[in-house]
């Protein structure tokens, strides 16, 4: 090599570098579609607040495989069942908390005891809803943790406790989260939430600095500040904005959505709740308002999920048998004239009010008079929420529930138990199935899960099933990420790199 040829190679080495160099010195900017109330170490589960911190400030003790939901370690290295409730907990040694604690065995304690806690709204403890915790330490690194009832998905469980600083208020929520991630809490003003490396971690660090998390309710909006450099990833696009192959990704986020009812009247009589199913047109929204390649529902969780019944069939669409259905009722005294709210939460996905919109007019075309409504996360929480109010009319209540955890158990007890934090249900025999597969294992588990939905979908009705979720994200084309059935709760900052 000549020496012009080795100055050139160095030179474009060194330029390499400090492009490679000054991406990483650039704030990763991550534009989202709304707002949290909070980002409490409590409410990891919480799809607009886990984006944000979950595994990146605060860690949870086990991970799960986006793939097939096997069990991963993260803050526990170890569990072993040691009978009667109880699972032994081995806990990461030399681990810290970003406001220098300790992370130890008396450290998760103290979150588990958090996360039960009626001071505060966690809703991470919607996941372990009818299940109580108990905790006892056995050394620093070793902590003994027993549920009652007994539960088969422990380490499952273990997944689902975000673990903040014994620092942290144990009588209200946090919005300065302090936990042991890579990153660090930063700011939180009218530009958004910023976190920056924490400067010591015991596992992989990020590539960038500092990341930014911006808000932005409109998808075309997000979509283009990608496009022009302001932002590096948008998540949650709409399909009609989804138009670079490049840049824009489509991936089975784990979402499912439905319609579901407060079976008050007229909601109370199953003719109505039937004729709201009739009367909705599933396919007439896919591919339009709706990704072409969503799928179809029949219950509250994917295919994948230990429990689905695959017996269970999509409701046709039949609006003169649907208004059949209402006709009768009103002849029966069923107050079905009266109005019905139909109750969205801003920002669950792309096209959301006209989705409804268009469901307000099929209803409409059968004799129902129904009035769309939409509310920020904080509102639509308290109204989705037990304690419910006693006064609490018949409603409609858009929702969105991720099952990425390999079992009905995490969908079906908070959902339909009657003593679920988000159940309109109290049947006695569901209840009982559920307690019945909730301690079961292996072909026992899985066909109790499938009897409770046959019934629950063919004799209970309680909401209108729609879809199976797909995302779309924009990438930018200064970063490398593919996203996985994760990504709508969960983006490891980790795993995000310059190019």
């Amino acid at each position: 090599m000549t020496k012009a040829r080795l100055l050139g190679a160095v030179a474009m080495a060194t330029c390499l570098f400090a492009t490679a160099s000054q991406a990483q010195d650039t704030p990763l900017r991550i534009v989202l579609p709304s707002e949290p109330a909070d980002i409490d170490a409590c409410n990891t589960t919480v799809s607009n607040i886990g984006i944000i911190i979950k595994e990146n400030v605060v860690e949870t003790l086990t991970t799960l495989n986006p793939e097939n939901s096997a069990v991963q370690p993260r803050l526990a290295t170890g569990w072993t069942d040691q009978g009667n409730g109880t699972w032994r907990v081995t806990l990461r040694e030399g681990v810290t908390f970003h406001d220098g604690a300790a992370f130890n065995a008396e450290a998760v304690a103290n979150s588990i005891s958090r996360l039960q806690s009626e001071a505060i709204a966690c809703r991470d403890r919607t996941k372990i809803r009818g299940i109580t915790l108990k905790t006892a330490v056995v050394d620093d690194l070793t902590i003994d943790i027993t549920a009652d009832p007994p539960q088969v998905l422990m380490p499952t469980l273990l997944s689902f406790i975000g673990v903040g600083s014994p620092n942290t208020p144990a009588d209200q929520l946090s919005r300065a989260p302090v936990g042991t991630g890579p990153m660090k809490f930063v700011a939180w003003d009218a530009a958004g939430i910023t976190v920056a490396q924490s400067g010591s971690y015991w596992g992989e660090k990020p590539a960038f600095e500092t990341a930014q998390y911006i808000f932005r309710g409109e998808s075309a909006l997000r979509a283009s500040m990608v496009e022009i450099g302001e932002a590096d990833i948008a998540a949650d696009i709409a399909p009609q904005d989804a138009v670079n192959p490049a840049t824009d990704i489509a991936f089975l986020n784990g979402e499912t959505t439905r319609i579901r009812m407060v079976m008050k009247p007229p909601l109370d009589d199953i003719r109505v709740r039937k004729a709201l199913n009739l009367a909705f047109d599933r396919e007439a929204l896919v591919g339009t308002l709706f990704s072409d390649k969503v799928l179809l529902s029949t219950q509250h969780f994917l295919p994948k999920i230990n429990g689905y019944n695959p017996d269970l069939k999509v409701w046709p669409y039949d609006p003169e048998q649907a208004k059949a259905l209402i006709d009768e009722a009103r002849a029966a005294g069923v107050p079905v004239d009266q109005e019905l709210r139909l109750v969205g939460r801003i920002g669950f996905y792309p096209n959301q009010l006209e989705a409804l919109q268009a469901m307000q007019q099929m209803w409409a075309a059968i004799g129902l008079n129904v009035k769309v409504e939409m509310m920020e996360s904080a509102e639509w929480l308290k109204l989705a929420n037990k304690p419910y109010a006693d006064d609490r009319p018949a409603m409609l209540i858009q929702e969105m529930h991720d099952n990425n955890n390999g079992d009905a158990a995490f969908t079906m007890q908070f959902r339909y138990h009657s003593t679920g934090q988000q159940s309109e249900m109290a049947v006695p025999e569901i209840d009982a199935l559920l307690d019945k597969a909730l301690a079961a294992t292996g072909e026992e588990r899985t066909k109790t899960f499938q009897e409770a939905n046959r019934i629950i979908a063919d004799e209970i009705v309680p909401a209108v099933p729609m879809y199976h979720m797909v995302s779309f994200m924009r990438v930018g084309e200064r970063i490398s990420y593919a996203p996985n059935s994760l990504s709508g709760s969960l983006i490891e900052l980790a795993d995000i790199a310059p190019k």
